[in-house]
């Protein structure tokens, strides 16, 4: 078992106190995933990249999202998102990649990229579309993920009601806003996983197994059958 912790000391005295689960978050870049190795890599959750705009599918998106499945590897998937692209076009282009089960983690929307030609409202706006509409389809709160200089600039205090999944690599927690919530920090992009052979992006979730699934799709009711999202 080998994950690199070079950032856990950063979190040393607070593990004495709140818990804290580890995991990773992968895209084609780290290619063929072995996610049996991974599973027994202190490995809790692991987001993996879906779609980005209206056109591109990752590649390994299925071999990933089904393998981690396998394995039990808590899965949640992720939407690239490009302001200049229209969003009803990124919202039906991720609804028809990705499926979720009852347990997967929540929808992720990763929010990262500057277009000056865009003004802040519009994006905002566009970005609370996107969220509300994938709340609808699915079942569950999405979550948005940022870094630290994007967070501040555009979305700071604008969406108390969303879980903040947030990038700082400077050997600090990230801040936020106090109306905010950040349930998950992306502390490196140069993590050692075993059954990944290339650096991986790391993260800690801010809580315990039980906290970890209130940000999951909810189990139905035995009566109403099996969830289908892809209608």
């Amino acid at each position: 078992m080998a994950v690199v912790l070079s950032c856990c000391l950063l979190l040393g005295s607070a593990n004495s106190g709140p818990s804290f689960l580890h995991g990773i978050d992968v895209s084609r870049y780290q290619k063929e995933v072995n996610w049996e190795q991974v599973k027994d890599s202190n490995v809790h959750f692991a987001f993996i990249k879906a779609t980005e705009g209206d056109f591109h599918k990752d590649p390994y998106f299925d071999r990933n999202w089904e393998q981690a499945r396998q394995q039990g590897v808590k899965r949640g998937a992720y939407h690239f998102y490009l302001p200049w692209v229209d969003v009803e076009k990124q919202l039906e282009h991720f609804k028809s990649a990705v499926t979720l089960e009852p347990g997967d983690l929540a929808p992720v929307l990763d929010i990262e990229t500057f277009a000056p030609d865009i003004p802040d409202a519009q994006l905002r706006s566009d970005i609370r579309r996107w969220l509300t509409a994938i709340e609808a389809h699915y079942g569950v709160r999405p979550i948005l993920y940022t870094h630290q200089m994007y967070y501040n600039s555009k979305l700071r205090g604008y969406f108390p009601e969303y879980p903040f999944w947030i990038a700082r690599y400077q050997n600090a927690e990230p801040t936020t806003h106090t109306k905010d919530k950040m349930a998950f920090w992306q502390y490196s992009e140069k993590g050692v996983v075993d059954g990944i052979a290339t650096p991986v992006d790391v993260n800690w979730f801010y809580g315990d197994v039980q906290a970890l699934n209130t940000f999951c799709v909810p189990a139905l009711p035995v009566s109403t059958g099996t969830m289908a999202q892809n209608e």
